[in-house]
């Protein structure tokens, strides 16, 4: 299963849930992001039972990005009861991303 592309009224409803949220903030144009997606969308389907994983284009949405404060791509953010709880940017493999997330719910 695939990483949900959300909008930013689909980005609040997920906040307010207690299921912790995953989000990328990405763009189709980043190389980067391009590079990643394999290991988000299976981090995605792993994690599934633990988090809500979503995907959140940054040129679709450029006032939630700047509410965000997201200033690199690819970022990726843990929000749990509403609240962003940890970052990382630019995780360069799976492995990087499960320690991240592993790290940032142990707080």
């Amino acid at each position: 299963m695939a990483a949900i592309s959300i909008t930013k009224e689909q980005f609040e409803q997920s906040k307010a849930l207690d299921t912790p949220v995953l989000v990328d903030f990405w763009a189709p144009w980043c190389g980067y992001c391009r590079r990643i997606e394999a290991a988000y969308d299976r981090i995605a389907e792993e994690y599934r039972d633990q988090l809500q994983v979503v995907k959140i284009n940054v040129d679709e949405e450029p006032a939630l990005t700047e509410a965000e404060r997201i200033e690199l791509i690819p970022t990726l953010v843990i929000y749990r009861g509403g609240q962003a709880i940890g970052s990382v940017v630019a995780p360069d493999s799976k492995a990087a991303i499960e320690r991240f997330i592993r790290d940032t719910l142990q707080r």
